[in-house]
């Protein structure tokens, strides 16, 4: 398990600070309709064009895959992205993990929609 977040000095983009609810599945329904999906609701301290800070309250994997649907405050519908987990730190006393998610290409999803939607925050940021 990597324990350290990159540092602000390695970062590529600016990120914001905002706080929005993050829907992570961590596993999809069976096709039979068995099983129902299971989603984890967690929140997000910073994000930006290329990956998100959460805030969990439970453990995830180094590397795994996992679709992420965001709701952000100025839209309607979350936006579904890919992410791939890059970091982990617990904070056991709390139960609570910071995970660093990074953002996939891939077909299914809004992300060109996504770095617009954060462009745009950067641009109406004050200084």
């Amino acid at each position: 398990m990597n324990n350290q977040p990159p540092s602000s000095e390695q970062r590529q983009e600016y990120r914001l600070n905002s706080h929005e609810t993050v829907f992570i599945e961590l596993a999809s329904a069976s096709h039979d309709g068995q099983q129902p999906e299971e989603i984890l609701v967690s929140q997000s301290v910073d994000i930006s064009a290329n990956g998100l800070q959460v805030l969990v309250n439970q453990p995830l994997e180094m590397n795994r895959i996992l679709p992420v649907a965001v709701s952000l405050e100025d839209l309607e519908t979350p936006i579904n992205l890919i992410t791939e987990v890059k970091w982990i730190i617990a904070d056991e006393t709390n139960e609570q993990w910071m995970v660093g998610l990074a953002l996939l290409e891939s077909d299914d999803t809004r992300l060109g929609e996504w770095k617009h939607l954060i462009a745009q925050r950067l641009l109406d940021t004050p200084e």
